[in-house]
């Protein structure tokens, strides 16, 4: 418990700092927007969004719709229960860990994931999202951990396998289900549990192989899935079709660097928390002036020790043959890790990287809690938490000074106030990062649109041309952009401006609006004949 507790202290103390991201907005769409037809089915004359986009579910969006019922939409109410959910994540892994490697491991298991810190910003600030998919994951670990060792003879009663045990079994594959419902790219992840499964556990899973367990298995796997599988039955394997498509090792070494940042915690300086210290701000609170003075003793510190720790452990074969626990972390991590870099688009950003997560610290874990020696094995895990802890302190130290990167900049929440009096007013926004979050903070009331379609090329069709003319002329509308510097779609802006003046529009700027350190992020515009 402790171990959650202070992944939720930890937590807690990065929420206010950062703004809301677009990917971390974009479930709840279906609450506040209507869903595309081809997402939606029509039950009982009303319409239920299954799918978000091809490969991302609802189960977010029905999870935050009570929430949002009770709760105004902000940075508390979003980012609260991912945090409760990764700290759920970490229990479930101590229960899971204790059953598959005793509690030396566990506890070393759960520290190194309590504060790991790609783990608490990805849990924290769920734009990738992952929060649901790590829970999930763990979730069916353990049922299917205990399902295997009742089935087994290890905890069960001479009278054999009962429905206790085939309910952990039906538990384990209706959260494997739904984890394929929330992302369809946890497919990863899950091919890495069936490879360490038949590699590492092979004499069990053919003792298991009976008729009614797989009836049970498919069954619960196929109810998690539902809303996945229907979709793709009316959209003829879309999800897929669309987006499983393999590459050749032409992206593999970025792909390499990616994992290796991930695993020493450094990959979301300049992604989540700014680099840019021209405009710093002075420590405000409390927690603020002992993250300074912490790093005014000890330096910067952007990387923990994972990497070496799970370089030395893995050349110490040794060490970890014999713990089943580490080999099968290891297969999971090769496998999942394997799909993932040959799948075109995918392993390049810290959200995809860190769907192998827990299994890292759990091959770390085993294999320093079977060393003969305890106070050595304590000793290491006891570093390597304290690396974790540095690099925190190192994000934390820049978000205070420097602020929120890019497109979480906490100039969001401005920019949301200022346009929260312009009732009736259509506004279209015209860059990538802002469209999802005015939805989400305004449940709805804002008249959004997007703008940018028409202006995506130099060359514009004649009903492009006729968008931007409509657009120009639309006297009341409000338009909303990047300044220059934060620019997305790189061009669009200039675009907008030479066709404005092309048809006789002059752009008026209203509003700049700019983020906690003073930097201009957002323009509020509109356009007036010349």
């Amino acid at each position: 418990m402790s171990a959650c507790a202070l992944f939720v202290g930890l937590g807690l103390s990065f929420i206010p700092h950062v703004g809301i991201q677009n990917d971390e907005a974009i479930f709840a769409g279906p609450l506040y927007q209507p869903v595309f037809n081809e997402f939606r089915i029509r039950i009982f004359h009303h319409n239920i969004a299954l799918m978000i986009m091809s490969y991302l579910g609802t189960l977010k969006t029905l999870l935050y719709w009570p929430i949002f019922k009770i709760f105004r939409p902000n940075a508390y109410s979003l980012r609260l229960p991912t945090v409760l959910a990764g700290a759920l994540t970490i229990w479930i892994l101590y229960q899971l860990t204790l059953k598959i490697a005793g509690v030396r491991a566990a506890v070393i298991a759960v520290c190194l994931l309590a504060t790991d810190p790609v783990f608490l910003l990805t849990n924290t600030f769920d734009w990738g999202p992952v929060a649901l998919d790590h829970l999930l994951l763990v979730t069916a670990c353990f049922f299917l951990v205990r399902f295997g060792q009742f089935h087994f003879g290890q905890v069960r009663e001479a009278t054999g396998v009962t429905t206790h045990g085939r309910r952990d079994l039906a538990l384990g594959f209706f959260a494997l289900g739904l984890a394929m419902w929330n992302k369809a790219i946890f497919v990863w992840a899950l091919s890495g549990l069936v490879v360490a499964t038949v590699a590492v556990c092979w004499p069990e899973v053919r003792r298991a192989l009976t008729r009614r367990n797989l009836a049970v298995a498919s069954a619960a796997f196929l109810v998690g899935a539902m809303p996945l599988v229907i979709y793709n039955l009316h959209r003829r394997n879309a999800t897929f079709g669309s987006n499983a498509h393999f590459e050749t090792p032409a992206h593999l070494n970025q792909k390499v660097m990616q994992i290796r940042m991930a695993l020493d915690g450094s990959p979301l300086f300049g992604f989540i928390v700014s680099d840019d210290s021209t405009h710093p701000k002075a420590p405000s609170s409390n927690q603020e002036r002992a993250s300074s003075w912490v790093h005014d003793r000890l330096g910067d510190r952007r990387q923990n020790g994972m990497v070496y720790a799970l370089g030395v452990l893995v050349l110490a074969v040794p060490l970890w043959w014999p713990v089943r626990a580490a080999r099968f972390s290891l297969v999971f991590m090769a496998v999942a890790w394997t799909a993932m870099a040959v799948t075109r688009d995918a392993g390049t950003g810290t959200h995809h990287a860190v769907l192998i997560w827990p299994f890292p610290q759990i091959f770390v874990a085993a294999t320093l809690g079977s060393l003969r020696w305890r106070p050595l094995a304590m000793a290491a895990a006891m570093v390597l938490v304290a690396m974790n802890l540095l690099v925190i302190n190192q994000y934390f130290l820049q978000l205070g000074r420097n602020g929120a990167a890019a497109n979480f900049t906490d100039a969001l929440t401005p920019l949301s106030d200022a346009l929260r009096g312009t009732a009736g007013r259509t506004i279209y926004t015209t860059d990538w990062g802002i469209f999802d979050t005015l939805v989400l903070l305004n449940q709805g009331h804002l008249r959004l649109r997007t703008a940018n379609e028409p202006f995506m090329t130099d060359s514009p069709t004649e009903s492009e041309m006729d968008m931007r003319q409509e657009l120009f002329s639309e006297s009341e509308a409000l338009f909303v952009d990047h300044v220059q510097e934060r620019e997305e779609w790189v061009g669009v802006r200039d675009r907008v401006e030479r066709a404005a003046h092309a048809s006789g529009f002059r752009k008026d700027v209203i509003q700049v609006i700019s983020d906690s350190n003073g930097r201009p992020v957002f323009e509020i515009f509109r356009f007036r004949p010349l």
